[in-house]
């Protein structure tokens, strides 16, 4: 046996490939741009008292804002993808692969909200928050565009869409991209510098579900990402 193994291996590598591929990859963009948030991507609550965290209900805070850019060097069509770096702390909701899932309650006065996780709390979770690009308040090149949604289903982008739920940056059910469109348009739009303010809206997970009686610190963090078309 122990000479067979042998001529095994020596017939393997008598017969091994004399050749190797070598691949040579990259994506030319038209311009590069930056995002940026104004305080350093940081949406603070500050401090929250505990008696103001109902014990049978999500306890839901108030939308937040921070100014929100994006600067490219040539005009170029980006669009937005956000991710969620708290996998597996949504409390209230299930999340989907992408890291996202239903909010149990309306947020930004709307229902079938995409939300991520706050972080835990030992093994409770602190509760979740929505994102949004606020449409009112969007320039492109100094012009007022609309938001654009489009969802990842089965690994296919569908249609860039204007309603209520563009803007919103987390889906309930799948990935999502946002771009910008010229006023009453679905077409996305080059520009070179777009502005306007991110929106945040949080909620606390019931209060029978999480320690009180020691500070309880909320833990959210999104990672913004250019993609671009």
């Amino acid at each position: 046996t122990v000479v067979a193994l042998a001529l095994l291996a020596t017939t393997a590598t008598a017969f091994a490939a004399d050749s190797v591929d070598v691949r040579v990859i990259g994506t030319i963009v038209p311009a590069a741009c930056t995002p940026a948030l104004t305080g350093g991507g940081v949406v603070d609550y500050g401090t929250i008292k505990a008696d103001t965290i109902s014990a049978t209900d999500y306890t839901v805070l108030p939308e937040k804002q921070v100014a929100f850019s994006i600067t490219c060097d040539a005009p170029a069509k980006v669009a937005l993808i956000a991710s969620n770096g708290r996998v597996g702390s949504l409390a209230g909701a299930t999340e989907t692969s992408y890291g996202s899932g239903e909010a149990p309650m309306s947020l930004f006065g709307l229902y079938n909200i995409g939300a991520a996780g706050l972080g835990m709390e030992g093994s409770s979770k602190i509760g979740g928050y929505g994102v949004r690009i606020d449409n009112t308040t969007v320039t492109a090149d100094g012009v007022a565009v609309d938001s654009l949604r489009a969802d990842n289903k089965g690994g296919t982008t569908t249609a860039w869409v204007k309603d209520a739920y563009a803007g919103l940056v987390y889906s309930p059910l799948h990935e999502r991209m946002t771009t910008w469109a010229a006023a009453g348009t679905t077409t996305p739009v080059a520009f070179t510098a777009l502005s306007g303010q991110l929106g945040v809206q949080a909620y606390i997970n019931k209060g029978s579900e999480l320690d009180l009686s020691k500070p309880v610190h909320l833990d959210g963090l999104t990672t913004i990402t250019l993609y671009y078309m």
